[in-house]
């Protein structure tokens, strides 16, 4: 059971002072990340949106555990978990505030794809999730995650092994996917022609049925990404090793090296499924919470070339390469260093607390991109805020315990470093 750290008024005031000095010190920094989504007064749990983290398999409940625990502290009006059946009481037990959906699963406790349409019917009422944690590998499990991938209409947080499954199945394999995109085109093409010389059927239900065939368990499964695009926003967030399985070359440790390996994968993401922006940007705008509307007025980022841009250039795709200054990239260019964090996050279950973090933001609204950098930097600050209390002996969970600090700290930091400007 994780309880978070309320510390005593001493305790505050000293984070009150380290928020000011860091804002001062590197307002560079601060001034760059977007404003967190707002708390109105007259808010309710319906005001800050729905939060779905699917995952878990057995002996492996934690990692889905501290997703969906750090989705709450995020601030996501509501939490749910989709977990396979058999762990379902160990995950509900893990925090008190979450709901637990059980889905259908193979017999070493992994979730299969006769989850599928359970999964969407659960999304369709959420507004943000996260997929990934603690799934474990498997050839259903890699059906699924591949179709969950394409067919979730809302922004989605891939990490994990979800990751490892968008790898194994060849989704970002550009070659390959050009090449089907342009036998698709000619496939739908020839269909649309036979519906006009039928007559009686719609091409819209024909469409429908081509992605009903696509399906897991029918036939064609192992070209059923040709030509397809994601629904939603995707943000995946690799680790280097996943990193390497997904593009095929692990990042060096070289700032500048990493910068261009993240920023060349999210292009690589726009150039093969990026969707029509001024459709993308109605999207953003049909999904989003009443208080996020105009949130992204106050963020700019900085994009390659040296120019700023709002989020009504954001782009669908955004890559999270972790590690010791995690780069968060978009598909349009925009770029962010992040600055916060520590050795006592090299701990298991540590990377499994950020995407619900930031499933926790896109579900009150922020924007992909920003959704992802100030969760970056909030995950950071509470391991910074974690070490003040000790050096070593950090676990994941303390960063879902610091996490309310995280925030006052993030908004201080801010405020400081725009005083200061």
């Amino acid at each position: 059971m994780i309880e978070t750290y309320w510390p005593d008024a001493a305790t505050q005031a000293e984070f009150a002072r380290r928020a000011e000095e860091a804002g001062r010190s590197n307002p560079a920094f601060w001034n760059a990340l977007p404003s967190l989504p707002e708390r109105p007064t007259d808010g309710h749990k319906g005001t800050f949106g729905t939060a779905l983290a699917v995952g878990g398999s057995r002996g492996m409940s934690g990692a889905i555990s501290l997703t969906g625990s750090a989705a709450l502290v995020a601030g996501a009006g509501l939490t749910r978990l989709f977990v396979p059946e058999p762990i379902l009481e160990t995950v509900a037990g893990f925090a008190r505030e979450y709901t637990t959906i059980p889905g259908a699963c193979d017999a070493s406790g992994r979730l299969t794809s006769a989850a599928f349409d359970a999964i969407l019917s659960e999304a369709a009422n959420a507004t943000a999730l996260a997929v990934g944690p603690g799934f474990g590998r498997s050839a259903e499990a890699t059906r699924l995650v591949v179709e969950l991938f394409f067919e979730l209409e809302r922004p989605a947080v891939f990490d994990a092994d979800a990751l490892n499954a968008l790898a194994e199945a060849g989704v970002f394999d550009e070659t390959a996917t050009e090449a089907e995109s342009q036998t698709s085109k000619a496939r739908e093409l020839a269909r649309e022609s036979a519906i006009s010389e039928r007559g009686g059927e719609s091409v819209a239900e024909e469409k429908r049925d081509g992605r009903e065939k696509a399906k897991p368990g029918n036939d064609g499964t192992s070209r059923r990404f040709a030509g397809r695009k994601p629904r939603g926003a995707r943000i995946l967030t690799p680790h280097p090793g996943e990193f390497a399985r997904l593009t095929g070359a692990k990042p060096s440790s070289d700032r500048a090296t990493r910068i261009d390996a993240a920023t060349a994968f999210a292009k690589r993401l726009e150039r093969l499924f990026g969707d029509d922006s001024e459709r993308w940007n109605e999207q953003c705008a049909a999904t989003q919470p009443a208080q996020a509307k105009g949130l992204s007025e106050r963020s700019t980022v900085r994009r390659e070339g040296g120019d700023d841009g709002g989020s009504d250039a954001a782009s669908q795709f955004v890559v999270v390469l972790k590690g010791a200054g995690t780069v968060v990239a978009d598909g349009r260019g925009a770029v962010c260093v992040n600055e916060t964090g520590n050795p006592n996050l090299a701990t298991g279950g540590s990377g499994d607390v950020l995407p619900g973090g930031v499933a926790g933001l896109l579900a009150q609204g922020a924007t992909p991109f920003d959704a992802a950098r100030s969760a970056v930097a909030l995950h950071g600050l509470a391991a910074d805020l974690s070490a003040t209390r000790g050096s070593r002996g950090a676990v994941a969970s303390d960063v879902v315990r610091f996490l309310p600090l995280a925030f006052d700290f993030y908004e201080a930091a801010q405020a400081s470093g725009r005083r200061g400007v």
